[in-house]
């Protein structure tokens, strides 16, 4: 996958992925509403950026952040309406990071030792 925009902070870079994974997610929920008439609860996105949770917080714009304001406005409103939750967490329980960056064998064996321990669980369980 080609990327898509280039970064000049992990804030920035983390917001990017957050407002990404909001929009896939809004759509996902509208799918899964249209298709089961289910209503699902508001969506916990994790991140490990301190910086990206208190732009969420109080964001004050400025020159060098006007290129961010659509963005965090977004994700601003939908977190202080509490359409979406955003939890700050500890960088070594973040397991998605090696799928997305370079990443050290043992946050590899991290997701792996996860993934296979879901995918045992629900064979166990007949699915």
């Amino acid at each position: 996958k080609k990327q898509k925009n280039i970064t000049l902070s992990s804030t920035e870079s983390e917001m990017n992925v957050l407002s990404d994974g909001e929009q896939e997610n809004q759509w996902l929920k509208f799918l899964i509403e249209e298709l089961w008439k289910l209503k699902l609860d508001r969506t916990i996105f994790c991140v490990d950026n301190r910086g990206l949770m208190e732009k969420l917080k109080n964001f004050g714009s400025n020159s060098k952040t006007k290129h961010l304001d659509i963005k965090i406005k977004n994700l601003r409103e939908k977190f202080k309406n509490k359409e979406i939750d955003v939890q700050l967490i500890p960088s070594e329980l973040m397991i998605a990071d090696s799928l997305s960056k370079a990443a050290p064998f043992s946050s590899v064996k991290k997701l792996q030792d996860k993934c296979l321990t879901v995918i045992s669980s629900s064979n166990q369980e007949g699915c």
